[in-house]
């Protein structure tokens, strides 16, 4: 999403993670046949943002508007211009941190026959996590692709990251691979 790509871009994480997300978006689109390939993008109906608890102590509402609006039909909620997206590619709403919040995500994992996940994604225990917890009581094989996730602020990255990626997911059977990883495994399938 632009606006959150805006919010990190400046920062050595966020370029390390944008060069690497375009990375892995290029081979996927470079790959035939092409995996399903789904982006995820958060906004809300319109500027009142009614999807959202009106409270200032709703934990969910906090968070998303230290970053701004997230207006339907906004610049901001676009999936940033620095990734290819076609028209073999899908793009969901969101409204929520998981990925199938106020979209059909699961029904198309299942219509597309989807077995295995790939997750890139930002922010690292917000949405990436929300995403693995929900996918994973759906019996879905997850990977994570360790270079392609940041935590907000991109700052927090390396502690988040050392016991999120390490210690947790592997204790919830996710497999957390390298970009390097990912893009032999997808040369070879």
């Amino acid at each position: 999403m632009t606006i959150l790509i805006d919010a990190i871009r400046d920062t050595t994480e966020g370029q390390t993670l944008i060069s690497n997300c375009s990375r892995w978006n290029d081979a996927v689109h470079a790959k035939t046949p092409r995996p399903v390939t789904i982006f995820t993008t958060l906004f809300f109906s319109n500027k009142s943002q009614p999807e959202l608890h009106k409270s200032d102590k709703a934990p969910f509402t906090k968070q998303v508007q230290q970053y701004g609006l997230f207006e339907a039909g906004s610049q901001d909620v676009q999936i940033h211009a620095g990734f290819v997206v076609d028209e073999h590619d899908i793009v969901l709403q969101k409204t929520r941190w998981y990925a199938g919040a106020g979209n059909a995500l699961e029904q198309t994992l299942r219509a597309q026959n989807v077995d295995t996940v790939i997750i890139s994604g930002l922010s690292l225990s917000g949405a990436v996590m929300s995403t693995i917890y929900h996918l994973i009581d759906l019996d879905y094989k997850i990977y994570v692709i360790s270079d392609n996730v940041l935590e907000l602020p991109a700052t927090e990255t390396a502690s988040y990251s050392k016991f999120l990626l390490r210690s947790l997911l592997a204790k919830m059977h996710v497999d957390v691979i390298t970009l390097e990883e990912a893009l032999v495994a997808l040369d070879k399938s």
